[in-house]
């Protein structure tokens, strides 16, 4: 499969044909986020690991709560559209939708919450997905680095026999 990455011209214009953002999206990713809960007053630190499909993301960690470690993990079913990809929760709502732009905005409203994000591309191999949360009982800011993964890393991410 030939990744398609996402470039644009001065007027922020696609400058490169793609075939879909799926495709250059799909691999092996390590995650470092870092989320402050304005509410609670006290930052989080989640790293892991994301597997981006044709047609899923899922992600699996740790999240770090102060002294606390737990296991954190998210995923979200993907459909592909003719210039974008739809990103739907696995009970297969709506949520966002990523177009093969550089930098893109995104908005999604969840209830009284209020979800607006950025996602940057920096190349073929490192994303950044940002997010500022409100509503009722949330209001947080997070930040997540993705970094691709090569064939070396994917195998000794990879779990050992019994685990």
């Amino acid at each position: 499969m030939d990744r398609i990455y996402f470039t644009e011209d001065a007027a922020g214009v696609d400058a490169r044909p793609w075939q879909s953002i799926a495709d250059s999206l799909a691999g092996d990713w390590t995650v470092r986020r870092t989320m402050i809960d304005f509410l609670a007053g006290a930052t989080y630190n989640f790293t892991g690991n994301a597997v981006v499909t044709a047609d899923a993301f899922t992600e699996r960690g740790v999240m770090q709560i102060g002294a606390h470690a737990m296991p954190a993990s998210r995923a979200y079913r993907l459909e592909r559209r003719d210039r974008s990809i739809r990103i739907l929760r696995a009970d297969g709502s709506d949520f966002i939708e990523l177009e093969p732009k550089a930098t893109q905005i995104v908005q999604h409203q969840c209830g009284a919450d209020v979800y607006a994000g950025r996602f940057l591309f920096r190349g073929p191999d490192e994303w950044a997905e940002a997010w500022r949360v409100k509503g009722p009982r949330k209001n947080y800011a997070s930040l997540s680095r993705f970094r691709r993964l090569d064939a070396g890393d994917v195998e000794r991410a990879k779990p050992l026999p019994g685990n």
